[in-house]
């Protein structure tokens, strides 16, 4: 077991990789909190726009999966960089480098954007009085409307997935991570609809609409629009998600082991 993982040494590589970049984190996430505010208090002013709990969450959803998919594919600089000898020498296992990592890219992450994001809409809701009921905070505990789980869980399978990409693309490019990952990941996306698109089209012998794989089925008759939902669809596709995320966390890990000095 020593030779995968041992606290102690675990520890101190997680305290010599905080004091290494605790700074730019930090300073990163300050400038998030700046960005949020000013682009909020324009829309809260001078759209009037009301910062309603599913726009919240909304923003919250975009928030998290861009700054999430863009922060974790840096977050193997050092192994694709000129510091590479050095942080490949650490005297630490693969499996405890690995786990540093994942660590800041996706709890920690979640963590802190998530408390600075709440943080902003605080101050956004008291800034300015709308006439009528009083706007609330956003809960992570909130169920999904129509769905029966919460918004947290849907948080959590969604950016699962993209980090788990996103992390298996900065150890497996060597340089322009975060734009090689999401070219390949849109490519995908794209051939998979359209193979999609060809295979219901052929099943239920219509011209259908549907934007994502694995989602309901659109299509028209006599000029209704129809909706066709798969029946469990909420928890299969968690599933699937959850899966995928697997995967790519531990082809990320292999990837990693195969780095050598």
């Amino acid at each position: 077991m020593n030779n995968i993982f041992k606290p102690a040494r675990f520890g101190m590589l997680f305290i010599k990789f905080t004091a290494e970049h605790y700074k730019s984190y930090l300073m990163s996430l300050i400038v998030l909190m700046g960005v949020l505010m000013l682009g909020g208090s324009f829309m809260v002013y001078l759209i009037n726009v009301r910062m309603e709990i599913s726009l919240q969450l909304l923003l919250l959803l975009w928030v998290v999966m861009f700054t999430g998919t863009v922060f974790t594919s840096t977050i193997f600089a050092d192994i694709n960089s000129k510091k590479a000898i050095t942080s490949l020498t650490l005297p630490a296992t693969h499996f405890e480098k690995y786990l540093v990592a994942w660590l800041y890219s996706f709890v920690i992450f979640l963590v802190l954007v998530i408390s600075a994001f709440y943080l902003v809409m605080l101050f956004l809701l008291n800034i300015k009085h709308f006439p009528g009921e009083q706007q609330e905070v956003f809960s992570l505990f909130y169920n999904v409307n129509g769905l029966s789980t919460s918004v947290l869980f849907v948080l959590l399978t969604i950016y699962g997935v993209l980090h788990s990409i996103a992390f298996f693309g900065a150890i497996y490019f060597k340089k322009m991570h975060f734009v090689k990952t999401a070219l390949l990941f849109f490519i995908v996306i794209g051939v998979l609809i359209i193979c999609n698109n060809l295979v219901m089209r052929q099943m239920l012998n219509r011209d259908i609409i549907q934007v994502m794989p694995f989602s309901n089925v659109g299509f028209m008759e006599k000029g209704t629009m129809y909706s066709v939902n798969v029946s469990g669809f909420v928890w299969t596709g968690q599933v699937v998600f959850v899966g995928m995320a697997l995967f790519f966390w531990v082809a990320a890990y292999f990837r990693l082991k195969e780095k050598q000095v």
